[in-house]
């Protein structure tokens, strides 16, 4: 073999494993553009699931805020509603004989108390009534239930309170009677 013959297969084999190389490059080439174009579509797929939760996320915030609101308004029309009931045209009771506390309970009345103080009933027809005011599905709360179960019970008393004012050293004490 000749030196020539020797060179040409050296430049045949670095040719085919020039040509082998190339195709090794171009196989990894294709194969990087198609984990880049996955990314590019996991991406985007990224980004629609982003913008529809953040959709989702609006919407829900803006119904959270309108059930808040209206739960406000319903609270405030409550309120109102409680101060004003002794004003509805087919309230039992009269209005002056109504006493507005809002806390506990909405109102005490005593039932008839105008009406006997000018004589025109007897004082068997005066009755005091605890009274709660609710709308909607409104229910008793806790320290409510206690007192409409205290006054079943009959747990219930008059007190008289006497202010006594001490002349030497200018102090106040308060004096239970029955």
């Amino acid at each position: 073999m000749t030196l020539t013959t020797i060179l040409l297969i050296i430049i045949l084999l670095m040719m085919a494993l020039l040509v082998w190389t190339i195709q090794r490059i171009q196989l990894q080439n294709k194969a990087l553009l198609e984990s880049e174009r996955n990314i590019a579509q996991i991406k985007n797929d990224m980004l629609e699931k982003e913008a529809g939760f953040q959709q989702r996320l609006d919407k829900d915030i803006k119904e959270a805020q309108k059930r808040s609101n209206n739960m406000q308004r319903n609270v405030l029309k409550g309120q109102i509603g409680e101060q004003f009931t002794p004003f509805i045209t087919d309230f039992p009771y009269n209005p002056s004989d109504c006493r507005f506390m809002g806390e506990p309970i909405d109102y005490v009345i005593f039932q008839n108390l105008h009406e006997c103080a000018d004589g025109n009933v007897p004082i068997e027809n005066v009755q005091l009534i605890i009274a709660e005011v609710k709308t909607g599905n409104a229910r008793l709360n806790q320290r409510q239930k206690i007192i409409k179960q205290v006054i079943e019970n009959g747990q219930v008393s008059f007190k008289e309170l006497r202010i006594k004012h001490c002349e030497n050293t200018e102090e106040m004490h308060v004096q239970v009677s029955a």
